[in-house]
């Protein structure tokens, strides 16, 4: 008679290495009874992982910050420098606005390298909306945990309203028939006295640990150098049309702009190359009046002929990328408007710039000479100070 086999529940949840050798497993975890006795390693005790797939977007993003870390943001290639934006990233990931402000500008920056790839200047649209999306709460309602992000988030959103404007893909063949440089330059600049204002208020004590944010946002001036007008004389040209054409507080500013202006060109001119002087290319526009940059606003032409002789000064060093392309676009529209009057007070950035006493080319509106840049809506931001001082920040709303 023969035996019947003693029935036995089947082991269906095995460990990996019962079901390889084909044997029961008492499925008790962290380990089960075989893997202890043969003392080897079992499934049971290691995590189980999911795998998620790389989109196109996460790839994008990974390539941009291989990039962020091969090219500086600056012509300083210090020790200190390159720390400062590896630790921006670092910081990035645990304050995502920061993030996206530094993936921005290296879309930019790459875009810039080509510009065949538009999908790099959408990256970089898409990026900024989410960073400003993402900062607003924190510049509304100031916590020290955000002190550092909100620092660098700053600087780099300053630098991209810099930057985005010439960047933008070309429109309608190439054509760019209502750009406004002088529109999108106050823009630029006016962004830059806010968050300059933001940050002497409330994150002034973290300063004086970088050289770049020192330059980037003190208000400490470069002392006014005498006797220039016998090394510039377009300088005493301007100052004499200054002092007879404008009156009252309007001649104050003009006057104070003008001097700080050629002041800020001889230093940048004895001192080629020094890093910590080519910030007084952007620290200029966060010193001048804010009357003054309301008179070029108001298109008032003395201060219209102040505004192209600073696009000397930024055509001084062509190392900050993110002033590249400005020097020509802003005089050529400036001399488009004025040159009939103002043609000899022009006359001196235009040979600085261009060697030549006029521009050779022209819009399509006849409004200037300049590389293609289209008519968009602003992709940018607007920042204004409140009276108590918040820092409030609006955009276009988008998902991302």
């Amino acid at each position: 008679m023969s035996k019947q086999r003693k029935p036995h529940r089947k082991s269906r949840d095995g460990c990996a290495q019962c079901k390889e050798r084909h044997i029961k497993c008492n499925e008790v975890h962290p380990q089960c009874l075989n893997c202890e006795r043969q003392n080897i390693s079992c499934s049971f005790s290691s995590p189980s992982l999911t795998v998620i797939p790389l989109n196109e977007d996460s790839l994008a993003d990974l390539e941009l910050l291989e990039y962020w870390h091969r090219h500086p943001l600056t012509p300083d290639q210090t020790e200190q420098a390159r720390r400062r934006e590896y630790d921006a990233v670092r910081l990035g990931f645990s304050h995502h606005y920061l993030l996206n402000s530094i993936l921005a500008l290296a879309a930019l920056q790459l875009f810039r390298e080509d510009r065949s790839r538009t999908r790099w200047y959408a990256r970089a649209v898409a990026h900024q909306h989410a960073a400003i999306s993402r900062a607003r709460p924190h510049f509304q309602n100031v916590e020290e945990s955000q002190y550092r992000a909100m620092l660098g988030f700053s600087a780099f959103t300053s630098l991209y309203a810099i930057a985005e404007p010439l960047l933008r893909p070309n429109f309608l063949n190439g054509q760019y028939p209502n750009f406004d440089p002088i529109k999108e330059l106050l823009h630029a600049i006016q962004l830059g006295k806010c968050t300059a204002a933001f940050v002497q208020q409330h994150l002034g004590f973290l300063l004086c640990s970088d050289p770049f944010m020192v330059s980037k946002f003190s208000h400490n001036r470069v002392e006014l150098i005498q006797g220039l007008e016998s090394r510039f004389p377009q300088l005493a040209l301007l100052r004499s049309l200054i002092e007879r054409l404008c009156q009252g507080e309007q001649r104050r500013v003009c006057l104070q702009a003008v001097n700080l202006l050629f002041t800020y060109i001889a230093t940048l001119t004895d001192n080629p190359g020094n890093i910590q002087h080519t910030t007084l290319i952007y620290g200029w526009p966060n010193v001048v009046d804010g009357l003054f940059l309301d008179m070029c606003s108001a298109r008032h032409a003395m201060a219209l002929v102040i505004l192209a002789h600073y696009a000397v000064l930024m055509n001084l060093n062509q190392d900050l990328w993110f002033f590249q392309g400005w020097p020509p676009v802003l005089l050529s529209y400036i001399w488009e408007l004025l040159k009939d009057e103002w043609e000899d007070m022009l006359r001196w950035p235009m040979e600085m710039i261009h060697g030549t006493a006029r521009p050779s080319y022209r819009t399509s509106s006849g409004c200037g000479s300049f590389s293609p840049v289209p008519m968009l809506e602003s992709a940018g931001m607007t920042a204004a100070i409140t009276d108590d001082q918040n820092y409030a920040l609006s955009c276009p709303q988008t998902q991302f």
